[in-house]
């Protein structure tokens, strides 16, 4: 019930974002902002021969629409979980970090990650210590895009992913 009536929310404040700013695009990187993103991610992919991700505007208008939503009225890191799409989430004092630095907040789980089934894929024994790292790699994810917003002193990263990643029962990994 929780879970359902976190999307609900989430959808209405879609909603209501589409509808106050139905003609100006979320998404509000610069090109050179966009290839930044990308190339933290695909640093990461390419560290595991995996294929790089492509930068999805679509998924950034939802991402930034979410990050609106986290700095001007939740004020704390919280999934939207919006069923069909991955989701990481950063959070730093604002202008503290460069959005590669945000990036590599959930690259850095990578040292507890373990290439095998999903969610047998930490050392610590919990897939949480390492399901932003995994999310990023995801052998099947082709794209990722990013919002950010700033409130509350704090800036807030949101990327969306799709494919989703962190299945269960699956590798994380493609076949090498």
């Amino acid at each position: 019930m929780e879970h359902s009536m976190r999307t609900m929310n989430f959808a209405a404040v879609l909603a209501g974002a589409w509808l106050a700013a139905s003609s100006v695009q979320a998404a509000t990187f610069t090109e050179e902002q966009k290839l930044e993103l990308v190339a933290a991610h695909n640093k990461y992919r390419a560290a595991v021969d995996e294929p790089g991700l492509v930068w999805s505007d679509s998924l950034a208008d939802r991402a930034h629409i979410w990050a609106e939503h986290l700095a001007n009225e939740v004020h704390a890191l919280e999934h939207s979980h919006v069923p069909g799409f991955g989701e990481n989430l950063a959070m730093w004092t604002t202008r503290r970090s460069s959005l590669t630095q945000l990036v590599d907040l959930w690259g850095d789980e990578k040292q507890y990650f373990v290439d095998a089934v999903f969610p047998d894929v930490s050392t610590t024994g919990d897939w949480e210590a390492v399901g932003h790292y995994t999310q990023m790699i995801w052998r099947d994810t082709t794209e990722v895009g990013c919002g950010l917003s700033t409130g509350g002193g704090y800036d807030y990263l949101v990327c969306e992913y799709a494919p989703q990643g962190n299945f269960m029962d699956r590798m994380v990994l493609s076949s090498r």
